[in-house]
């Protein structure tokens, strides 16, 4: 994704969160900080690992989730507006790559090429709309 996100749209003004959930063992600090790397040589990227899944649980249950669903590998995309205060605000747009969820419906399931044109569909759309 990051070729579609960075490479695809390099003097965009974006700001990329990139949130490393801990899911099962496998997933350490470690890990991480090497998986960041794909995303290291640009400022627009700001990363963070939650082993606690912190992230994961609240924006799960923002989209209706019961208590203790994680959201991962979903791309949530904002508008310059949005802020989190107290709730995590409604995104313009999100997809996801989550098998057999209740709350992340199929009609936004998006793998591999198929996922990167989603995001890059999306990306575009948001774009000429400002």
């Amino acid at each position: 994704m990051q070729k579609v996100l960075l490479q695809g749209y390099p003097d965009t003004k974006l700001s990329i969160l990139v949130v490393w959930l801990k899911m099962d063992d496998a997933d350490t600090i470690d890990v991480a900080q090497q998986a960041s790397m794909l995303f290291s040589n640009d400022s627009r990227v700001t990363q963070f690992y939650d082993p606690a899944q912190i992230s994961g649980l609240e924006l799960a249950k923002g989209f209706g989730a019961e208590d203790g669903e994680v959201a991962w590998d979903i791309y949530l995309f904002y508008g310059v507006q949005d802020q989190w205060i107290e709730r995590l605000p409604q995104p313009i747009d999100w997809v996801h790559q989550l098998r057999n969820s209740r709350w992340a419906t199929a009609g936004r399931f998006y793998q591999g090429d198929q996922l990167a044109q989603k995001i890059d569909d999306i990306l575009e759309y948001l774009l000429q709309s400002n």
